[in-house]
């Protein structure tokens, strides 16, 4: 046993430096670490927040639809004027109205259904739409004239 009187010699300046200097040198790693996590977590948000901006943008260019126009009464007007000029009896006008209505809803249904646009009475739209309406009226015809 030793006495009590006798102490171990520890340089004054080892032990608490020693303690200091781990936890300054530590403050700097741990806050530059912090910081560099944060950075990367910002930058993750971020990228996430482009990228579902992106999508987002995409997704609605490609889901709108194309909104055209077609001028209804002037093709109406234009198969009357035609009917108006040919001598036909009642009976055959009826028929041929009748056919023209049929033709003209199986255009615009066609129309429709491959393009997957809106379609609008010329009317209704003051400007911007394309218009379909030599398109329609040249697939009408061709009904008409029992081509396929």
């Amino acid at each position: 046993m030793q006495d009590e009187n006798t102490q171990v010699s520890v340089p004054e300046h080892s032990a608490p430096d020693a303690v200091e200097r781990l936890t300054d040198e530590n403050r700097p790693r741990k806050r530059s670490l912090l910081r560099r996590r944060s950075v990367y977590i910002a930058a993750c948000v971020v990228l996430v927040l482009m990228l579902s901006a992106c999508i987002s943008v995409l997704v609605t260019t490609m889901m709108q639809p194309a909104y055209v126009v077609f001028d209804m009464k002037g093709t109406i007007d234009t198969f009357r004027q035609q009917t108006a000029q040919s001598s036909l009896t009642k009976e055959a006008l009826e028929a041929l109205t009748k056919r023209f209505g049929a033709s003209l809803d199986a255009s615009l249904t066609r129309w429709q259904a491959t393009h997957g646009g809106i379609i609008l009475v010329k009317g209704a739209v003051v400007s911007g739409a394309v218009d379909i309406t030599p398109e329609i009226q040249a697939d009408i015809a061709r009904q008409m004239q029992g081509a396929p």
